[in-house]
């Protein structure tokens, strides 16, 4: 296996523990993970949250906006119940504490959901968390949002998440970009590199990144045997909910 191929604990090691939560996200470090993915909002005051969704209703069963809620309405709700009895009182996290629980060779994929005033709140948590700038990847489906980003830290990578898609009719599909208009679009945005479904990926595309200079990384992946296809292809990172089993599997494989 390429020794700089990295992968991405997705929101956590979130098949076996509650996803974007510390539990998760300690148990990923604890399992060999060397990079975490996590979501992030704002709550109504101002703090940084972790949570895939904008709403508390799948995770939470608590049917309301983030940005309705405190952190301190926030900070009661339980996160860990709908995976399990075993989980049930689990919390939601802040950005700040989720990067307490990295080690010093800890990375993050923080992904966005929208820019505005949590840039001057990621600001300050950055500033008192320690962490070096290449430990902190900023990735995000929006155009403008890791656009702006990028231009705001620009120490930092930025990544355009991406399905690579469109329709071409019932049940079927093809990849949006050809590796060219791939390769113009990011450098369009002025981001690092690409962070897209695995639906699409071909080694054209992985190859016409890399010669610009750009990063291809891929998410979610769950299958040892889609996750060879990847690593023959040359990409950078494979996102998964299930790191450390996937790992093991590759490894047992020889690859």
């Amino acid at each position: 296996m390429n020794s700089k191929l990295k992968f991405v604990a997705h929101r956590g090691e979130s098949e076996a523990a509650p996803e974007n939560t510390l539990e998760a996200f300690t148990l990923a470090w604890l399992r060999g993970a060397r990079c975490i993915e996590g979501d992030f909002h704002l709550s109504r005051d101002g703090a940084i949250i972790c949570m895939h969704d904008d709403n508390a209703a799948r995770t939470c069963g608590v049917n309301r906006p983030l940005a309705e809620m405190t952190l301190e309405e926030i900070k009661s709700l339980d996160a860990g119940s709908w995976k399990s009895e075993a989980w049930r009182f689990t919390r939601v996290p802040t950005l700040a504490e989720v990067l307490r629980t990295m080690p010093p060779y800890g990375e993050i994929f923080i992904e966005l959901k929208s820019v505005g005033p949590i840039l001057d709140k990621l600001q300050a948590v950055f500033d008192s968390s320690g962490r070096k700038a290449e430990q902190l990847t900023f990735i995000a489906f929006d155009e403008e949002t890791i656009s702006t980003v990028k231009k705001r830290f620009p120490a930092h990578k930025a990544y355009w998440l991406t399905g690579n898609s469109k329709s071409t009719g019932e049940n079927s599909s093809e990849p949006e970009f050809t590796p060219e208009e791939f390769v113009a679009k990011l450098q369009s945005l002025g981001v690092d590199g690409v962070d897209v479904h695995d639906q699409h990926v071909t080694r054209e595309q992985v190859e016409a990144l890399h010669a610009a200079g750009l990063s291809f990384n891929v998410w979610t992946v769950d299958s040892p045997e889609r996750a060879e296809y990847l690593i023959e292809c040359g990409v950078d990172s494979i996102t998964t909910n299930r790191c450390y089993a996937l790992r093991n599997e590759l490894l047992a494989k020889g690859k």
